[in-house]
C-alpha cells in the first residue's frame, strides 16, 4: 500500500511507481471516478497520447482513394 500526504497547500504527490503503472505525465487530466467516506477512486482522463497508433494504417495511398471515390460519385 502506498501513502501520500497531504501539504499545507492541499496538495499532494502521486508517487512515481503510481504515475509509471498509469502512465501519467505532466499536464494529465485525473477523473474522481467515486466518492466515499474512506475513499476517492481516480482514473486517468483520456488524452490524445493514448489513442495513437490505435488506428489501422492506410493500405493505399489517400490521393488515388479520393480519386476513386470522385469517380464513383453518383
Amino acid at each position: 500500500m502506498k501513502t501520500i500526504t497531504i501539504s499545507s497547500k492541499n496538495q499532494v504527490v502521486i508517487p512515481s511507481s503510481v504515475r509509471t503503472r498509469l502512465k501519467l505525465h505532466s499536464g494529465d487530466r485525473l477523473v474522481i471516478e467515486r466518492i466515499t467516506d474512506r475513499e476517492v477512486v481516480l482514473s486517468k482522463e483520456p488524452s490524445y497520447r493514448d489513442f495513437i497508433g490505435t488506428l489501422p494504417a492506410q493500405q493505399q495511398d489517400p490521393v488515388k482513394r479520393v480519386r476513386e471515390l470522385r469517380d464513383n460519385w453518383d
